[in-house]
């Protein structure tokens, strides 16, 4: 039977090599230590970094040319008063008014929280509209992505030691994927160290010979790698690995409230190590497609809603298939209070 699954399955496999796959677990051809000795992680790695690059200059025209420097350089841009005090604050006191779902995924000993701001969201707040379908705000999300595509946006919450458990998986220093991806944080609080600051290795998304020496090794045993999730693709690297690399060490990125910081997340990043009790606050976005289309998308609106529509309906159906067995999903639902009190 195993045999037959394997058959049926193979040009699904091969398939999601011109894609986004990256689980070596999941995925026996992309996971294949035979084909890995040979390359086949670098050649994705190298095409896809190619094809993000042929993006980014077609929607150049869409960031600030000192905005796109630094973050080509650095792996991330910040990019302080993005938006002023008076617009944080409504954006706090709006996020609490809002009649929609707050959902929940808790990860070793802290909680994420997110609303989805998605088209019924913003029907409900003018503030929030205005802010998320702002041209300057958008335009650098589409660059940055290398996608002319709206991303994810959500408001998030980050609460640190709120729970007992193991370590945050976030708080260890990793490559989301093995292309180029954008997540960006505008910050409704200030963030010091004490609340876990987005951190990042300064340049680590650069494709150094050094970098693809690392990844060409780790490919190779990748399959049997049993950390969580360098197996499934997306790399955990220790101050071992960053030495190996030439990479400095990671830094966190304390900013203001009205901050706007965009990154890479291909380059090695996670949250700093907060103090427990502690939370940071923020619109937080999100975008990740497949790396080997050339074409830089259409802006489509329609696209968007599908997709928005798409993921709340997987969520219900993980809700349904948690609810039957007596458990919650990994996204479950809370309530606006639990997400926006201080307990």
């Amino acid at each position: 039977m195993q045999n037959l699954l394997k058959i049926y399955m193979l040009p699904i496999w091969i398939l999601g090599l011109f894609g986004q796959a990256k689980s070596f677990k999941s995925n026996p051809v992309v996971g294949s230590k035979f084909l890995n000795r040979f390359g086949l992680h670098i050649i994705r790695v190298v095409a896809a970094h190619t094809v993000a690059h042929i993006r980014w200059f077609m929607l150049a025209p869409m960031m600030p040319k000192d905005e796109r420097s630094a973050y080509h350089r650095d792996g991330y841009v910040v990019i302080p008063d993005f938006i002023d005090q008076e617009t944080v604050q409504l954006l706090c006191e709006n996020a609490q008014s809002l009649d929609v779902e707050a959902r929940q995924m808790v990860q070793g000993n802290t909680y994420t929280q997110r609303i989805l701001l998605d088209t019924e969201a913003l029907g409900q707040s003018k503030i929030f509209s205005k802010v998320i379908e702002n041209k300057e705000f958008l335009g650098r999300l589409h660059y940055t992505g290398a996608k002319w595509h709206r991303p994810l946006v959500y408001i998030q919450r980050i609460r640190n030691g709120f729970v007992d458990g193991k370590r945050d998986p976030q708080k260890t220093m990793h490559s989301d994927t093995f292309h180029p991806t954008m997540k960006a944080w505008l910050f409704l609080q200030d963030v010091e160290e004490k609340h876990g600051p987005f951190t990042y290795v300064k340049g680590s998304h650069r494709l150094t010979l050094k970098r693809l020496k690392w990844e060409y090794t780790r490919s190779v045993k990748a399959r049997s790698i049993a950390d969580g999730y360098s197996e499934k693709g997306s790399f955990r690297a220790d101050d071992n690995d960053l030495k190996e690399m030439a990479l400095p060490n990671p830094a966190g990125i304390t900013v203001k409230a009205g901050t706007l910081v965009i990154a890479n997340t291909n380059g090695f990043h996670g949250r700093g190590q907060a103090e427990d009790g502690e939370s940071r606050l923020e619109i937080w976005a999100y975008s990740r497609h497949n790396p080997f289309n050339i074409l830089p998308g259409f802006g489509s609106s329609i696209i968007s809603g599908i997709e928005q529509w798409s993921l709340k309906r997987f969520w219900r159906h993980k809700d349904t298939i948690a609810a039957k067995k007596q458990s919650k999903a990994s996204w479950h639902l809370i309530s606006l209070r639990q997400m926006f009190s201080d307990q």
